[in-house]
């Protein structure tokens, strides 16, 4: 006879109730053709760059980065972040660099359209929020050891079109 203990049952809801959603998209046909723009317009920020609630910001398809070599699987904050989002930001079209330890933090619902991670040093995407939807659409990520999106609190993300190699958790 199989028991399963009450404490196996709630972790297993928690991990339900966290995760984030991959679903196609019929918006354009999927490729991995990761861009790479030249290295003679990177942008090194020496902060992590705010995107304020309601604001878009185009990242008109630069490189942008820390300046810094990736420290590992260590948990960073939202200060070692290239780019930190407020709760209803957008960030588009931005490829995020190697020199970086963290890629994009949310700290709410936020939207990422096609932006790309040419090495994911601890997370390319983490989301903290209590409620509400992020979005991901198009972009993608390569070279992640370990997750390309953590979704931390409550709330959904939904990924649609986010291509990754080699293949790693999202």
């Amino acid at each position: 006879m199989v028991q399963v203990s009450f404490a196996t049952i709630a972790v297993i809801a928690g991990m339900l109730a966290q995760t984030t959603v991959a679903a196609p998209s019929d918006k354009r046909a999927a490729s991995c053709s990761f861009p790479n723009p030249s290295s003679s317009t990177d942008v090194k920020f020496d902060a992590a760059r705010s995107i304020k609630a309601g604001e878009t910001f185009d990242g008109k398809n630069l490189r942008y980065s820390r300046g810094v070599k990736c420290g590992g699987q260590k948990e960073g904050g939202d200060k070692d972040a290239v780019f930190l989002l407020e709760s209803g930001a957008t960030l588009a079209n931005a490829v995020i660099g190697k020199d970086q330890n963290e890629g994009v933090h949310c700290k709410g619902p936020c939207t990422i359209r096609n932006v790309w991670f040419e090495d994911v040093c601890e997370d390319a995407i983490t989301i903290r929020q209590s409620s509400g939807t992020s979005t991901i659409t198009g972009g993608g990520a390569k070279n992640a050891d370990d997750k390309v999106v953590q979704h931390n609190g409550g709330g959904q993300s939904d990924a649609y079109q986010l291509r990754y190699r080699p293949p790693t958790s999202i």
